[in-house]
């Protein structure tokens, strides 16, 4: 029997993808005409509701459903009844949408999502950048700032961790990168083509990598002054650079200030503290505590105080750790002190369907996050780049995120492929022409593509700290022209920074991605196999 519905397909569900709240949603399935059809819509929460079709003359069942008028996830399927049996279609049992399929009586379908989303919009200075992504304590020293004491290695050495005999940190080193040598350091940016700097946490702190925040108001002091930081920020403005800020707010370190004063505000766990993965270094903070809440989110909280002093926006730690209604008091406060400011979160997965301990997360719903870390998007390219999945299933992956995320949200997905949590990508592909094989994907797909700092001077890194290597200011950066051509083409294409997409897998094999806005076309044309690419700008969409 031919049943077919397609959620790719605007023929069979309009609008694609992610839909307003309130909207209207037309749904289509071909089936034989003398079929019954049933639309079986979900919600969390709320009962199962089940909507008749009528078939026209062509046995295309149809049905306008309005979506909810609160932000949520509608999932729906279909039930087939023909001779006193029912069948299910829903969709591949790895829900990446498109064509569906039919269930066998009894199976459980898998069903189709429908993100429902409040509008919002993402700040265009943000969604148009591209972002250079700092580890601070590593990218440069300007010798300007006091070094506190601490001990400090030879700026080439490689990274090592002084560890006890149970594995704990027994001493952190530190290289002693600081504000003054990212400031000196602001043309060499601009030149490669960024206009946005997201630093790893610069506040007070313990360690190297500063996770463990110890005073949410002070700068480390290893890193510079308040006064250091201004400049940062007023010197990269002048360059047209913003720079977001890495808010940790789930926990903070166990010396700070606030473990100390403020015990109450932590999350108790027997007679003990709860400590974030178990790391005894880092005590879990009660975010509905109010005057922790207060405190990160209120008139002269952390929040409001940075973007004063300069800043742009917020990264936020570990944001599927944080409770929603958290999530939109830090919105509420970041967009209340800075409209065009710009608010992201750390999600390893699908943000769209995110559940954390059980409960479905809200993070794109139009009053949360602004967008997040595309590690999904990272684990893709690897994946393809490694010659681990194809270029139909690639493509197919790049749709089914665009089916999942509001549009806004998909234009601001932070695309990091290198990060300060992983491997250095030339250490992960093995070569440089890997490197610029992926990291041009990574430039053609929708989002703000993310330069890891030192991946465009080819340095290598294992696991943590080996990721967190020096920047090596003595050399030439070997990959700085093919980053710097990355940034001339998206910075010079309208296409890239707002057009829509079309991936798919050619008659060849190729990976052909399609990015179009007015009379701008410009087409990717990936070979796997021999890692060959090759870009097509077209002056009108029809080529």
């Amino acid at each position: 029997m031919h049943i077919y519905h397609d959620s790719h397909n605007t023929e069979y569900r309009y609008p694609f993808g992610a839909a307003e709240c309130g909207a209207p949603i037309d749904l289509k399935i071909d089936a034989p005409w003398s079929y019954a059809v049933d639309l079986v819509l979900r919600r969390d929460g709320f009962p199962e509701q089940v909507i008749s079709g009528e078939p026209d003359n062509y046995g295309v069942f149809s049905w306008r459903i309005n979506a909810p008028s609160d932000d949520c996830l509608l999932w729906y399927f279909f039930v087939i009844h023909y001779d006193g049996l029912a069948v299910c279609y829903g969709n591949t049992p790895a829900a990446l949408g498109g064509a569906g399929q039919i269930y066998r009586h009894g199976e459980t379908p898998v069903p189709y999502q429908i993100s429902v989303f409040h509008p919002f919009s993402v700040p265009e200075w943000y969604s148009r950048g591209t972002a250079y992504s700092i580890f601070p304590d590593r990218f440069c020293r300007s010798g300007k700032t006091p070094d506190c004491g601490r001990h400090m290695e030879e700026w080439n050495t490689a990274p090592y961790y002084i560890r006890n005999e149970d594995n704990s940190i027994k001493e952190w080193n530190f290289w002693g990168g600081d504000l003054k040598g990212i400031t000196e350091k602001l043309p060499y940016i601009a030149s490669l083509g960024a206009s946005i700097i997201y630093l790893n946490p610069i506040f007070a702190a313990r360690s190297n990598h500063r996770y463990d925040t110890a005073d949410y108001f002070r700068i480390d002091p290893l890193l510079g002054t308040e006064e250091d930081f201004q400049k940062l920020c007023a010197k990269a403005k002048e360059l047209d650079i913003r720079i977001i800020l890495d808010g940790v707010f789930n926990h903070t370190g166990v010396d700070s200030k606030y473990f100390r004063e403020h015990p109450d505000w932590y999350i108790k766990d027997g007679e003990g503290i709860k400590c974030w993965w178990g790391v005894k270094d880092l005590p879990e903070v009660d975010e509905n505590n109010p005057e922790f809440a207060e405190m990160i989110c209120g008139k002269d909280g952390v929040l409001r105080y940075w973007l004063r002093a300069g800043a742009s926006g917020w990264r936020l730690d570990v944001a599927d750790e944080l409770p929603d209604a958290f999530i939109r008091a830090i919105r509420k406060a970041v967009k209340e002190e800075d409209p065009d400011a710009v608010l992201i979160g750390e999600v390893w997965e699908d943000a769209s369907n995110k559940t954390d301990y059980g409960v479905r997360m809200h993070f794109l719903g139009g009053e949360e996050l602004d967008s997040v870390m595309n590690y999904t998007l990272r684990d893709d390219i690897l994946a393809y780049t490694n010659g681990q999945i194809s270029a139909a299933d690639f493509a197919a992956r790049q749709i089914s995120r665009m089916e999942n995320y509001p549009p806004s949200a998909q234009k601001g997905c932070f695309n990091c492929i290198g990060s300060h949590d992983r491997e250095r990508l030339l250490t992960l592909l093995g070569s440089t022409q890997a490197v610029k094989f992926a990291t041009t994907l990574q430039f053609a797909l929708p989002g703000v593509p993310v330069i890891y700092y030192g991946d465009e001077a080819a340095l290598e890194g294992g696991k943590d700290p080996d990721n967190r290597r020096t920047f090596p200011w003595d050399k030439e950066p070997a990959l700085f022209d093919h980053f710097n051509s990355l940034c001339r083409l998206r910075n010079a294409s309208e296409s890239l920074k707002n057009g829509a997409l079309r991936a798919f897998e050619d008659r060849d094999g190729k990976l052909i991605i399609e990015r179009g806005i007015g009379a701008e076309t410009v087409r990717f044309e990936f070979e796997q196999r021999t890692l060959k690419c090759e870009i097509i700008k077209k002056n009108s969409i029809n080529g």
